[in-house]
């Protein structure tokens, strides 16, 4: 599978993007993607050459090569209706985020790339990746669900109306990913009006979906039953030395209540020997501006440090062992399909050990034996 990445410094639209996405895919078709096994790609390069001499013909797109035998055009280029239309039923939820004239330029463009470049093959045989997004500053709200899960970059100077919602949901139907900085190798570059799509062997293919360690590597990943590296947290710290406890117990709360993975309070030593607290909290990068405001809502900072950070969870399974006093259930932490962790829950062997008037770490500990002794797969 290649790794085509998409970079723009204005925001990206279909009538700017389809002239070098045609260039690009024409050239994998020469020289990759006839050699991808799957039937998905069967014809795929014949659809390739038919659409870029239409493209040619229509636009006088130039150096452009196009091999000869592009048989029955017509029926090439048309794209499959029923996939293609049900997209476009699903995009007008967002068509009011649009001008009526952009939308329309938009929709033909898309017509006429979706009938080479289709998600569903898309999805078997090319890594779509994007670098941060440009987008409008003030977008309607209506559009912001759009923006879930990428990295994007408001530009103050562009106006509102310069957004396509039809790109963002191509890119989501294709299974394209976010990626910040590339490690690799630069191929087969195609560039137009502010955007430029190229190939790219990647030296670190974390971007891909995979880190060097064969680890998946995602971003807000929510499912923690399967290992994985997530590359969409973020961790925000304050200092405080002027705070009541109470105050902060109950900021805990707020913050936990909105979202945060984990809230910590360290202990630290301040400007003029002052003892203080570092209050340190991690999150989703969804969560952090909500989380921000509830740091300063609820303690006395007057600043707040925070950065990206990535998470490596195992995979998480649960268990339910007997021991003589009742059932506990059980954490399992998996590394590499091997088990490296485990833990009872604490609060049933509490629960038990106080009803067989015995020590807790008794309860716990044989709990404990008997997960140890299960075959985890």
């Amino acid at each position: 599978m290649q790794t085509m990445m998409i970079r723009g410094d204005q925001p990206l639209f279909f009538h700017k993007l389809r002239g070098p996405l045609l260039r690009l895919w024409e050239k994998a078709g020469i020289d990759s993607l006839e050699q991808v096994e799957g039937a998905a790609c069967s014809g795929l390069a014949g659809r390739v050459r038919a659409e870029a001499e239409n493209q040619e013909a229509r636009l006088g797109v130039a150096n452009q090569k196009v091999r000869p035998g592009a048989a029955n055009q017509n029926q090439a280029v048309q794209p499959h209706k029923t996939h293609f239309e049900a997209f476009l039923q699903r995009a007008e939820n967002f068509r009011t985020t649009c001008p009526p004239d952009v939308w329309q330029k938009e929709t033909e463009a898309l017509r006429q790339l979706w009938t080479v470049i289709e998600p569903e093959a898309c999805r078997k045989n090319v890594q779509i990746l994007v670098q941060p997004l440009v987008i409008p500053a003030r977008l309607p709200v209506a559009a912001l669900p759009l923006l879930d899960g990428w990295n994007v970059h408001e530009d103050p100077h562009i106006p509102p109306e310069q957004f396509s919602p039809l790109v963002l949901l191509w890119l989501q139907e294709t299974g394209a990913k976010p990626i910040g900085t590339i490690s690799g190798k630069i191929k087969r570059v195609e560039a137009g009006d502010g955007v430029a799509v190229f190939f790219a062997d990647m030296n670190d293919p974390a971007g891909c979906g995979e880190s060097r360690t064969g680890i998946p590597v995602v971003h807000e990943y929510r499912d923690h039953g399967v290992e994985h590296i997530d590359e969409g947290m973020f961790l925000l710290q304050a200092n405080l030395d002027d705070s009541s406890p109470e105050w902060m117990a109950h900021a805990m709360e707020r913050l936990l209540e909105a979202g945060a993975n984990d809230v910590h309070f360290l202990p630290v030593t301040m400007k003029k020997s002052r003892p203080g607290v570092l209050v340190q909290v991690l999150c989703y990068q969804s969560r952090l501006e909500e989380l921000k405001s509830v740091l300063f809502q609820e303690t006395t900072t007057f600043g707040i440090r925070y950065f990206p950070v990535a998470c490596h969870r195992l995979a998480r399974q649960f268990a339910t062992v007997k021991t003589q006093w009742g059932e506990v259930p059980v954490k399992i932490g998996l590394h590499r399909g091997k088990q490296v962790q485990c833990s009872p829950e604490y609060a049933v062997c509490a629960q038990l050990a106080k009803e067989a008037g015995i020590p807790v770490k008794q309860v716990h500990q044989e709990a404990l034996s008997l997960a140890l002794a299960m075959k985890v797969r």
